[in-house]
């Protein structure tokens, strides 16, 4: 029987010794276990963080993440029925179709709408208070839904009609 002809199972007549081949087919071996290792180094490293990150979340800025702001923060905590409840509702005219992005209904005539004050994104009042109830945030565009005076005064001002002579005097120049 003949061994086969290749680099592994070389004939006596080879370029290269035996000793040579265990030793590259060794720091081949040995290179591929420190790549698998360093992937794993670098896997528990980032898991790690982003743990402590996410559990730091609810105490406020973790210091390796300047970047999360506080309305970031408060994405994951949701808003209390109060806060809910200041928010802008009104009955749908039934004028344009108007689909909920939350339930991905059509709203028609005469439903409860509410109108998030930041976006102005609108939706059923019961989808977008479920969905606030666990975010802090807008479901169309993520951004942060205002809560407290903000959020009464940017509901007073959706809600009041504007005064057309009120409109028309700031819209002068003040008198010199």
């Amino acid at each position: 029987m003949s061994t086969p002809n290749s680099w592994l199972f070389a004939s006596d007549n080879s370029r290269y010794s035996t000793r040579a081949r265990l030793l590259f087919m060794g720091l081949s071996f040995a290179i591929g276990i420190l790549t698998f290792l360093l992937y794993l180094a670098i896997w528990y490293i980032c898991s790690s963080r982003r743990r402590l990150l996410l559990r730091g979340r609810g105490r406020g800025s973790h210091p390796s993440a300047p970047g999360i702001g506080a309305a970031e923060e408060e994405g994951d905590r949701g808003m209390s029925a109060a806060a809910i409840a200041a928010l802008p509702t009104f009955a749908h005219a039934g004028g344009a179709a108007l689909d909920c992005p939350v339930c991905l209904a059509q709203v028609e005539a005469g439903e409860k709408l509410r109108r998030l004050p930041k976006c102005a994104h609108s939706f059923h009042a019961d989808c977008v208070d479920a969905w606030l109830r666990a975010h802090s945030t807008c479901p169309m565009c993520r951004a942060a839904v205002l809560v407290g005076p903000a959020a009464a005064a940017a509901a007073a001002a959706a809600t009041k009609q504007p005064d057309p002579a009120a409109a028309a005097a700031e819209a002068l120049p003040p008198p010199v």
